[in-house]
């Protein structure tokens, strides 16, 4: 970044969505190299992580004709898990009468607090519905679906809307959103079920509901997540019956809008401003100090730092779906976003041997695992300001750009309609292909090979 930018020039790419590719860019010569701070770099392990992911996406897409039908990564899956339409058979049924519009602003009211519900579990908390206990994101979601068609989120309850009313989601009731309804809504029990950061999603949930009060201009008088579409269409241009918008249009509205939710306590603030999931990095401050030929006590902050945005990343590939099929917008310049920096994705590369702990980072993370008493003794673990979390977040969007070509290249795709896009190799690959190793390895747990001290706002 140029160290001539003004204070709000220099925030304002931080928070952008091409800030993430940019300022991440600097990890990738030195993974290549293994000259990166807390890993040693194995490379020889790409082909088989190539191979698993492969197989992995033939497993559910066997034949080219069938690529076509993967997804883009988003939350819309998960709220299906286990063969099981929720979401589809409430669209169907309890959405029948409404019109499409209405439909996409219902739905994103759910995807958005369900998203931003949505950093790691952990390894113990299960949600059991109807006797099956479902787990992790796919557990958080049906969690929130279930506050969400019970009303939990509305301030209209069963009224209104011609009794739809407590299928949406309100600033004013948020705003008073108690423990005891996350407790109950999510099953927790600090014995039986714990849920990891509970006190930051009862909080992020509460400041959620200030931000939609706040800002009438994105979501209403009736502080709705949901009428963002119609913002959206505000900003857009009509072609052939479709909302054509940038996506920068659709990133400038969540990160502005949702700005206030993030958490200021151990995050980094630059000018007073917090800028949400960007943290320092050991190798950007020295690829920044190298390239723009400054000395240590002149390089701007800003100039240390990569950002990840994963959760709005997240909530925006999430979005994708109600706003292209329901809302009939086209998002142009998607290929913008970037692979999602977290653990399962970034696992992958860790439980392949690819990326390798040093010995005396590993050290520093079993120590803290045991002065916190971890029920995972035998996995390090990290805050998420950490140096070593920073890096390899940073490490897995650079192999996921990296990777992509490889995979349509052996698949003998590439260039053709059948060519992968990012999100759906993280669809249909990389993510269930990270879950799949985890498993295999750490069958009593399923979790991560390096775990996060988490807020419940970063994973």
């Amino acid at each position: 970044m140029n160290q001539d930018l003004d204070q709000s020039e220099q925030i304002k790419y931080l928070q952008s969505i091409k800030s993430v590719r940019e300022t991440n860019l600097c990890t990738k010569d030195l993974i290549l190299d293994n000259k990166l701070e807390n890993f040693d770099v194995d490379l020889s392990k790409l082909d088989s992580i190539v191979e698993f992911v492969i197989n992995t996406i033939k497993s559910s897409f066997p034949d080219n004709e069938s690529l076509l039908t993967i997804p883009v990564h988003g939350r819309y899956q998960h709220f299906e898990v286990g063969g099981k339409p929720r979401l589809t058979n409430l669209i169907e049924n309890e959405f029948a009468k409404i019109d499409e519009l209405e439909i996409c602003r219902k739905l994103i009211d759910l995807f958005i607090v369900s998203v931003l519900l949505d950093a790691g579990a952990g390894n113990l908390w299960k949600y059991n519905e109807d006797g099956v206990e479902i787990g992790r994101s796919e557990g958080i979601a049906i969690a929130s679906f279930h506050m969400f068609t019970n009303g939990d989120f509305s301030s209209l309850s069963s009224s209104g809307d011609d009794g739809l009313g407590k299928y949406q989601v309100n600033g004013d009731k948020l705003v008073n959103f108690t423990s005891d309804e996350l407790t109950k809504g999510f099953q927790v029990d600090e014995i039986t079920n714990p849920l990891e950061g509970f006190d930051g999603r009862v909080k992020l949930i509460k400041q959620l509901g200030v931000a939609l009060t706040n800002s009438e201009i994105f979501f209403g008088k009736d502080s709705r997540p949901g009428n963002l579409v119609d913002y959206l269409i505000s900003k857009s241009e009509l072609i052939d019956g479709q909302y054509e918008i940038e996506l920068e249009e659709l990133w400038n509205c969540l990160m502005t809008g949702f700005s206030s939710i993030w958490p200021e306590d151990g995050r980094i603030k630059v000018y007073g401003k917090v800028i949400g999931d960007a943290w320092f990095l050991k190798n950007r401050e020295n690829y920044s100090k190298k390239i723009l030929n400054v000395k240590d006590d002149e390089l701007l902050d800003s100039n240390k730092i990569v950002t990840f945005h994963k959760l709005t990343q997240w909530l925006t590939y999430s979005l994708f779906l109600p706003l292209i099929k329901y809302g009939k917008f086209k998002i142009k310049n998607s290929d913008l976003m970037t692979g999602l920096p977290e653990y399962r994705n970034g696992g992958l590369f860790v439980d392949f041997k690819l990326l390798n702990l040093k010995n005396e980072k590993l050290e520093q993370g079993l120590k803290l695992s045991k002065e916190i008493n971890s029920k995972t003794l035998n996995i390090p673990t990290f805050i998420p300001s950490d140096d070593v979390i920073v890096e390899w977040r940073s490490c897995t969007i650079c192999l996921l750009d990296y990777i992509l070509p490889i995979i349509n290249e052996k698949l003998e795709i590439k260039g053709t309609k059948y060519e992968l896009s990012l999100p759906q190799l993280i669809e249909a690959g990389s993510w269930k292909s990270g879950r799949l190793i985890a498993k295999e390895l750490r069958p009593e747990s399923s979790g991560p090979p390096i775990d996060l001290l988490a807020d419940g706002t970063v994973f």
